[in-house]
């Protein structure tokens, strides 16, 4: 596995609200992947999935909340239509 010699604070779930207000969702889920990347996990719904409850548990307002659950729809909307 590969090491981080830098901390990725945009791969952080909990930025701040003025960030958080900016990024797209394109955006926010480019960091999610980069983050799965640059830790050595598969690139599958499954991962993503399990990234976004992580995220999901560490949202520190419900409006976290509900964009991370929003990106969820977004990654299972094929399976669901």
């Amino acid at each position: 596995m590969r090491q981080q010699n830098h901390e990725s604070h945009l791969a952080m779930p909990n930025h701040s609200l003025a960030s958080f207000d900016t990024l797209s969702d394109d955006q926010l889920m480019g960091m999610l992947i980069v983050e799965l990347l640059e830790s050595g996990k598969s690139l599958s719904r499954k991962t993503i999935c399990t990234k976004l409850l992580n995220w999901i548990e560490l949202a520190e307002s419900d409006r976290e909340i509900k964009r991370y659950q929003d990106l969820m729809l977004l990654v299972l909307d094929r399976e669901i239509n």
